[in-house]
């Protein structure tokens, strides 16, 4: 069997990272288990990968579901929850943001961490450059939005994708976009789940 790019006349994909591509010693101790004669080379072999890779990768994201990925118990606040709750809430369920919910149960808004740090004025600052002017005693910057609610630094309207969204599909909406992360609504608008880059590399789609 031969598949060099003489006769194929395609040049081999460049979808496989680093990480997951094969040397030739991967080959050749490949090869030696499996029995019989075997008329390819390590190059045509390599290249057969590449392309058996790039299928895998589109198949992957494009038959995979968000809602067989998805975060389905989602840590949540709602409109009128105070700010210093939203940040307790955050960091003990270990979450960089959450949507908002109004009365009615329904995604009003998400907030991040980069919602409060745009709220504190310090949206260019790192996380440690915060911490070293309040260590030198230069002011804590959370004081101005000590007294607000959720509603007032939630991010909205709402970006979401619904659960039978493919991969691609939110993975794409996520780049384009420059967000974390997504809720998943159902049909009459009720939260399912949430998406995260997080949840998109554990399924090889990013990174």
């Amino acid at each position: 069997m031969k598949t060099t790019e003489g006769r194929s006349g395609q040049k081999p994909p460049d979808a496989v990272p680093p990480r997951f591509e094969i040397s030739d010693e991967d080959i050749h101790e490949a090869m030696k288990e499996i029995s019989g004669y075997l008329d390819i080379t390590a190059a045509d072999f390599r290249e057969l990968y590449r392309y058996s890779f790039r299928h895998a990768l589109d198949r992957l994201i494009n038959s995979v579901r968000v809602g067989d990925i998805m975060t389905r118990a989602v840590v949540t606040v709602e409109l009128a929850t105070p700010l210093h709750e939203v940040a307790d809430r955050m960091a003990s369920a270990g979450v960089s943001g959450l949507p908002v919910l109004d009365g009615a149960g329904r995604v009003a808004g998400i907030i991040s961490e980069r919602d409060f740090l745009r709220h504190m004025g310090t949206a260019g600052a790192s996380f440690m450059s915060i911490v070293a002017a309040c260590l030198r005693g230069q002011g804590c910057a959370a004081v101005g939005i000590r007294k607000g609610t959720a509603a007032d630094i939630m991010n909205s309207p709402v970006i979401s994708v619904g659960e039978a969204a493919t991969l691609g599909e939110a993975a794409a909406l996520l780049t384009q976009r420059g967000i974390n992360r997504v809720p998943v609504l159902g049909r009459e608008g009720e939260l399912l789940g949430i998406l995260t880059r997080s949840d998109l590399v554990k399924a090889h789609v990013f990174g």
